[in-house]
């Protein structure tokens, strides 16, 4: 009987856990947009009254962010210059997201001061609602993933029993 009861509380709790860590990958989601949220904004202050290139910038916003957060920003401006295709999404971005983040570093680096700020602009709008659309679907399923682990451990307990 305490062997049932160990087994059974242990898929509960690793159901559990299942459900939960779908709520942290939207969760990071909605980190990594708010990050190019801040970075693109940086960016653009940045270019327009310094005039410095890309790379000056990213060291600079590294500098004043933690340097776990730079490792995203830092694989994407590798990846500047690129084709589409050829980049993988590493970080399982929505891929709409990720594609808005590869034409922002593609343009920022092969345009004009002008047009940067008129391609900032509208990436960063862009952005922010992305970041609107994430927050809602992680407000409205964050709950209900965990429940579903926790059910689902249940059922599977039952069906054990």
């Amino acid at each position: 009987m305490m062997l049932k009861l160990i087994g059974s509380s242990l898929i509960i709790f690793s159901s559990l856990l299942i459900g939960y860590s779908k709520t942290l990958k939207l969760r990071e989601q909605l980190r990594i947009i708010n990050l190019f949220i801040n970075f693109f904004s940086f960016a653009r202050a940045d270019i327009l009254t310094t005039r410095l290139t890309l790379f000056e910038i990213l060291n600079r916003f590294k500098s004043k962010v933690f340097s776990a957060h730079t490792t995203i920003l830092e694989y994407y401006y590798k990846q500047n210059g690129k084709a589409l295709l050829d980049v993988k999404n590493v970080y399982q971005l929505d891929e709409n997201v990720h594609k808005l983040i590869l034409n922002l570093f593609n343009s920022i680096g092969y345009s004009s001061i002008s047009e940067i700020d008129r391609i900032i602009d509208e990436g960063i709008r862009e952005l922010r609602e992305y970041y609107e659309i994430h927050k809602e679907k992680y407000n409205k399923n964050s709950k209900m993933f965990t429940l579903l682990g926790l059910f689902c451990g249940v059922s599977i307990c039952i069906l054990l029993l």
